[in-house]
C-alpha cells in the first residue's frame, strides 16, 4: 500500500479538523485554530491517494514531539499507521518522544483496553518505555521514545520552546 505523509493544505483542513476532534479525549485536545496558528507541524496521511490521516508534531533543534497521530476508523487495521511511523522515523534523524495515556489509570474497561492497544502498538514500533510519567494539564501520561532515555528536562524543554511562555506549570513529573 503506497502511503505519503505531507503537510496539510487548506483544502484538507475541514476533513482533519474533524478527524482530530473525533479521535482524541476533550481533556488531550488543543483548540484545533490555535494549532493551526501555533508551531505545530501538522501533516496530512494519505493512503492510495485517499486521505485519511493526521500526523501533528512539535520540533526543536534535536527532538521531536509526536503530538497527535490517528488515523480514519475506515483505514484502521490495515497497516497504514505502522507504515506512518515507519517512514516518519527513517526521515527523521531527532530522538522522538510520545505521550500516551497512562493505561493503569482507573477509567472505563473499553478505555482501558484502547490505551493498552495504543501502547502495545508504540511498542511494537520500536519505541521504549520511560521512566517518568507526567502529569499534562491534568492528564497522566505514560512517555514512550524512540531513544533508551529521553530526560524528562529535554521533553519540558521542547514543550517550552514549542507551545506557550509558562507551560511549564502545566506539566509535571510523575
Amino acid at each position: 500500500m503506497n502511503v505519503v505523509i505531507k503537510e496539510m493544505q487548506s483544502e484538507e483542513v475541514a476533513y482533519i479538523e474533524k478527524l482530530y476532534e473525533s479521535s482524541f479525549p476533550s481533556a488531550e485536545k488543543k483548540p484545533f485554530s490555535w494549532m493551526m496558528e501555533g508551531n505545530e507541524r501538522m501533516n496530512v496521511i494519505y493512503a492510495q491517494e485517499n486521505l485519511c490521516g493526521l500526523l501533528f508534531t512539535l520540533e526543536n533543534e534535536g527532538s521531536v514531539l509526536i503530538d497527535y497521530l490517528a488515523i480514519d476508523p475506515k483505514y484502521q487495521g490495515s497497516g497504514i499507521g505502522t507504515k506512518v511511523l515507519n517512514m516518519f522515523f527513517k526521515k527523521t534523524e531527532k530522538a522522538i518522544i510520545l505521550e500516551i495515556e497512562d493505561p493503569n489509570v482507573d477509567c472505563i474497561p473499553e478505555e482501558k483496553e484502547l490505551r493498552k492497544r495504543r501502547k502495545a502498538f508504540y511498542l511494537q514500533s520500536g519505541m521504549r518505555v520511560q521512566s517518568y510519567r507526567v502529569d499534562l494539564f491534568g492528564v497522566r501520561m505514560e512517555m514512550v521514545s524512540t531513544i533508551e532515555q529521553f530526560p524528562y528536562e529535554r521533553y519540558l524543554e521542547l514543550l517550552k520552546e514549542c507551545l506557550f511562555e509558562g507551560v511549564e506549570q502545566y506539566v509535571a513529573k510523575i
